[in-house]
């Protein structure tokens, strides 16, 4: 890299090692992602429902991760995809339930993301989960507040992640995580 260029230049992560440091939007980035991870997973995994799985005789229970509903003014979709997987890679690793593969789920992924913004039905819940073959979906959804001053924004998110028993839509475990993004001058 020249030192001298004024110009705009791509660089990786290996070329600037502070580069994830700095925030460039209001979205979810890498950052953000791993402290809503760090403060749901361990909280999930030492849950009243994962105890009951782990020490459950016979078949494992078999869970499915469902798309969170994003409730937000933000385009972060793709970033809570990209939660979700995390999630689904320690449930994998590090739980006894089987996993239902979140690629094999496309289409009824479609139809839901389709239909989130109808009113929850517990039976619709259902009929997917069995659809699926699962007893327990790992979800959630996420808010926001936004709030301008002058030429300043500010995003304050709050995402809630849960596990629903697919036979009786009961919400199992629900962990409630908040985070604040800004544009500011």
């Amino acid at each position: 890299m020249s030192a001298c260029s004024n110009q705009p230049q791509f660089v990786r992560d290996t070329d600037a090692p502070d580069i994830d440091e700095y925030a460039l939007s209001l979205r979810f980035d890498r950052k953000d992602l791993d402290r809503l991870y760090l403060d749901n997973i361990d909280k999930m995994l030492s849950s009243k429902i994962a105890h009951q799985w782990e020490q459950s005789i016979g078949d494992s229970p078999i869970v499915a991760i469902f798309p969170m509903r994003n409730e937000t003014s933000e385009h972060i979709d793709k970033a809570l995809d990209t939660l979700l997987s995390k999630f689904e890679t320690d449930l994998v690793n590090q739980s006894r339930a089987d996993v239902v593969s979140h690629e094999n789920q496309i289409e009824l992924i479609a139809e839901v993301k389709r239909q989130q913004h109808t009113a929850y039905d517990p039976t619709r819940l259902a009929r997917y989960g069995k659809q699926l073959g699962a007893q327990y979906f790992v979800t959630g959804k996420v808010f926001d507040e936004t709030d301008f001053a002058g030429d300043e924004r500010r995003v304050q998110y709050t995402m809630f992640v849960q596990i629903i028993n697919v036979e009786t839509g009961k919400v199992e475990w629900q962990n409630e995580s908040a985070l604040t993004k800004a544009f500011i001058r």
